[in-house]
């Protein structure tokens, strides 16, 4: 097909089930692709996706100028969403961003992310348990492990109590499809306003509980830096509602599409199987393979040309992360899932000032979460090869994925 026919419609439902499909297709013929759907760049080569997440002329802070491009009606709906979304580091730019993110830092240090390991895996071999007790041989991986195993990490590291976490997850679904540039939802601004403003008024209380009463959470740090002067009474709002959501909804993707992609391959499940010291290499590759970044979106601040293109300012540029994790010009036989690939240079934590601050916790976790469930049930199988995709652009993930245990 000529380069000037293709079309990337994230809204066509064979796309939302396998974008690679056509974004290697750019890859090859198109690779800064404008989209009139979209009304933006997408990019698709390694390269350009890596330089865009390096590139400090490109602004990560996409919602401003998309709610001031909003008619009075719809600034209405997003008021509330804008305003507490804008306080996350992942859409702010330096300076806000070099201030927040060195707080953040501050707050979790690689010590504690190391400290969480032992309840990750005492979390991992509870889930199991009750999988296996019900003896019914069957069961949901999504809803029974790979979900509330990183909602029930968070929870703890916010020090929020577990038995609220359906509560709260029910409201991060309601965020979802704002946040994942969902195509095909047609009250998502209504949804993300609900959901966002539950979990403000949540963690409000939490933290007026917390200046009441410390104690050794995240919630708790974030109080003290308020005191401080440090940081906002909204930026701590915020940053609690980005822990809950970024912190279970990526790795809760990552560890389904992860077991997904193993099961799919069973030489190399045999592989890990075999030697579970392959596991760190293959959650590695299980990132690149089908992560749970499709994309990431920015906005142009200055003018650039790239591959013959001109991006304007006030352009948006869509960084496809997992086609970009499939060029064949980084990557040798990129369609070949090997545990062992080495180099892998995955760009699904992102680049720069803007490397995922959750990255070593998801990693723990999916170390953790997937090799359990290997050793538990090495003969799992998926039920049916059909997966339903959730509607979401910058993130990858199964609605839901049956299993049978043997």
């Amino acid at each position: 097909m000529p380069s000037e026919n293709l079309v990337f419609d994230p809204r066509d439902p064979d796309v939302i089930q396998q974008p690679l499909k056509t974004l290697l297709r750019l890859q090859a013929d198109d690779p800064v692709h404008w989209s009139p759907l979209l009304k933006g760049w997408v990019l698709t080569r390694h390269d350009d996706v890596k330089a865009v997440q390096l590139n400090q002329g490109i602004s990560s802070d996409r919602l401003t100028p998309f709610f001031e491009n909003q008619p009075g009606a719809e600034q209405a709906k997003l008021r509330d969403l804008v305003h507490y979304l804008n306080t996350w580091v992942a859409f702010k730019d330096p300076p806000d961003h070099t201030r927040l993110r060195g707080l953040l830092n501050k707050v979790v240090t690689p010590g504690v992310m190391r400290g969480l390991e032992e309840g990750i895996a005492e979390l991992a071999d509870g889930l199991l348990d009750r999988i296996a007790a019900r003896g019914d041989g069957r069961f949901e991986c999504i809803s029974e492990f790979a979900n509330p195993l990183p909602a029930s990490v968070i929870m703890d590291l916010l020090g929020v109590p577990r038995g609220d976490m359906n509560t709260l997850r029910d409201w991060s679904m309601l965020l979802q499809p704002f946040l994942g540039n969902a195509t095909a939802s047609d009250d998502k601004y209504e949804s993300g306003r609900a959901g966002i403003v539950a979990m403000a008024d949540y963690f409000r209380d939490a933290v007026a509980d917390r200046q009441r009463r410390p104690r050794e959470n995240v919630i708790s740090h974030f109080v003290s830096l308020q005191q401080a002067g440090q940081i906002s009474d909204d930026e701590v709002i915020g940053s609690c509602i980005l822990f809950l959501f970024a912190g279970h909804e990526t790795t809760t993707n990552l560890i389904g599409n992860g077991i997904r992609a193993l099961l799919a391959n069973p030489e190399q499940k045999a592989r890990l199987v075999a030697d579970s010291g392959l596991i760190a290499g293959a959650v590695e590759e299980m990132l690149r393979y089908e992560g749970p970044t499709g994309a990431v979106v920015r906005v142009v601040k200055a003018p650039f040309e790239l591959r013959g293109k001109m991006l304007k300012a006030g352009d948006r540029v869509f960084a496809m992360v997992n086609a970009a994790n499939h060029d064949p010009l980084v990557f040798e036989a990129p369609e070949r899932f090997d545990i062992g690939r080495t180099p892998n240079r995955h760009l699904t934590f992102n680049h720069g000032i803007h490397f995922c601050l959750g990255a070593p916790l998801a990693r723990s976790e999916g170390r953790i979460a997937i090799g359990r469930f290997l050793a538990r049930f090495p003969d799992a199988k998926v039920e049916s090869d059909t997966a339903v995709y959730m509607d979401t652009l910058t993130m990858r993930g199964v609605r839901d994925m049956w299993m049978l245990t043997s």
